[in-house]
C-alpha cells in the first residue's frame, strides 16, 4: 500500500490529529489579538444568505480554552465579558483566515477590512464561504478618510501571520476596491507596513511584498511536467491522491505516461492511457514541488520517499492541506534494508531539478541525499 507521508496510517497514528490541533491554535492565537482590539465586530452570517448578526464587544471578547479531545479538538467558546450570548467555533472546521477589503453595505459601499474564517464543506474540501468574521466597524476617521492606525495593523496583522503559516492565510483586494476613491490611502498604509516605494498603487506587488504567494500561471506548457514525466517513470511507486475519507492510487508502472490534450482551444492534462484508468488534474495549479522523507508505519517506520506536487493554499488534503497529489515509493526496502535501485532514482531526480526555484527538499530527505539512506527504524 502506498504511503504518501502515511496518509493511509493516519488512523493508525496522531500525526492528522496533531495537524489539527496545530491548525486550531494559529487559528486561535490569530482570533486572541484581534478581539482584544476595541474597534473590531463579530460578525455572524452572510448577506447573500439573507440575514446576518453583529457583536460589538469592544475588546471585551476572549476564547476559552480547548475543551475537547479528538476530532473535537478545534471546538472553542467565544466569551463577551458580563454577557450570557456567546458562540461556539469549530476551528477544526477552518482551513483559512482570508483578510479581505471589500466594498460594504455597512460603510455606504467603501472599503471595509475583515478577517473572514473560511470553512470546509461537509467533505472536509476547502471553500470560499465563511459564517463568522470580524471586521472594523469604522475604519475611517470623522471626515471619512482611512484610519492609518487600523489599515496598518490590518496589513502589518495579515504580513506577520503570513510569515508563521501562510498555507493557512489568503489576502484578497476586492476588484471595486481597486478602484475607489480610498484606493490610494490604503495602498500607502500597505506600502508602509512592507517598507517599499511603488510606482503608483501595485496592489500586485505590494500583496507580494507582504507575503502572499500567488500561484504561478505559465504560459504553455505547465513547468512541472518534464519532473512529472520523470517522477511517473519511478519503478516501484505510486501516484496518490488523498482525500478526506478517499483514497486514489495508482501504480506508476500501470499508468500509460502523461498526456496533453486540447479542444477548442481548452488544454487539459492526463495521466494514464485513454482508454484505460486515469486521471485529470489541473497541473498549471501546482506552484511547488517537495521532495520529502518521512518515517511511516507502513515501512515499519523507517523512512518512505514522497514527491508532493503542492498548490496555493487548501485542496482537501487531511494529511497536508496543499497536497494535490504525490507520487511514493512502495517498497523501498527488502527485509528491512533499503533499496538503493529503488530509492536512488529519486534522488537522481532531485539533484536534476534542484536548481529550480520551485523545487525543494526536506531535512530528512537531504540528510538521507548526503549520507545515503538509512536503514533503521524511527521508534528505535
Amino acid at each position: 500500500m502506498a504511503c504518501p507521508g502515511d496518509p493511509v496510517a493516519i488512523a493508525d497514528h496522531d500525526d492528522g490529529q496533531a495537524a489539527l490541533e496545530a491548525r486550531a491554535a494559529f487559528f486561535h492565537d490569530a482570533l486572541t489579538d484581534w478581539l482584544a482590539d476595541p474597534g473590531i465586530t463579530i460578525v455572524c452570517g452572510r448577506w447573500t444568505d439573507g440575514a446576518i448578526s453583529e457583536f460589538m464587544p469592544a475588546g471585551t471578547a476572549s476564547l476559552l480554552p480547548p475543551a475537547y479531545e479528538g476530532r473535537f479538538a478545534g471546538i472553542r467558546e467565544l466569551r463577551i465579558r458580563q454577557q450570557r450570548h456567546h458562540l461556539h467555533i469549530d476551528l477544526g472546521r477552518i482551513h483559512a483566515l482570508s483578510y479581505v477589503v471589500a466594498p460594504s453595505v455597512c460603510l455606504g459601499f467603501d472599503p471595509s477590512l475583515e478577517i473572514r474564517l473560511l470553512t470546509e464543506d461537509e467533505t472536509g474540501a476547502p471553500t470560499d464561504r465563511w459564517m463568522v468574521a470580524l471586521m472594523y466597524a469604522n475604519p475611517y476617521l470623522q471626515d471619512r478618510r482611512v484610519d492609518p492606525r487600523a489599515a496598518e495593523r490590518f496589513f502589518r496583522s495579515a504580513r506577520d501571520q503570513l510569515a508563521r503559516r501562510p498555507d493557512l492565510v489568503r489576502v484578497e483586494i476586492a476588484p471595486d476596491v481597486r478602484d475607489n476613491v480610498h484606493a490610494g490611502a490604503l495602498f500607502e498604509c500597505l506600502a508602509g507596513v512592507v517598507g517599499k516605494r511603488f510606482e503608483g498603487i501595485d496592489w500586485a506587488g505590494g500583496l507580494a511584498a507582504l507575503g502572499v504567494r500567488e500561484p504561478a500561471v505559465p504560459a504553455g506548457e505547465p513547468l512541472i511536467v518534464p519532473l512529472l514525466r520523470e517522477a511517473l517513470a519511478l519503478s516501484e511507486a505510486s501516484l496518490v491522491i488523498f482525500r478526506d475519507r478517499t483514497l486514489v492510487e495508482f501504480k506508476t508502472d500501470r499508468l500509460g505516461g502523461l498526456h496533453r490534450y486540447e479542444e477548442q482551444g481548452h488544454v487539459s492534462w492526463q495521466i494514464g492511457e485513454f482508454d484505460d484508468h486515469h486521471c485529470h488534474l489541473s497541473l498549471g495549479a501546482v506552484s511547488r514541488v517537495l521532495f520529502s522523507a518521512e518515517p511511516v508505519p507502513c515501512q515499519g517506520n523507517r523512512l518512505n520517499y514522497t514527491i508532493w506536487f503542492l498548490v496555493p493554499g487548501a485542496c482537501g488534503n487531511p494529511y497536508r492541506p496543499d497536497g494535490y497529489f504525490s507520487i511514493t515509493l512502495n517498497k523501498p526496502y527488502r527485509a528491512g534494508v533499503a533499496r538503493p535501485e529503488v530509492i536512488e532514482p529519486v534522488m537522481a531526480l532531485y539533484r536534476r531539478h534542484a536548481r529550480e526555484a520551485w523545487v525543494e527538499a526536506d531535512a530528512r530527505f537531504l540528510e538521507a541525499l548526503a549520507d545515503g539512506p538509512p536503514n533503521r527504524r524511527f521508534d528505535e
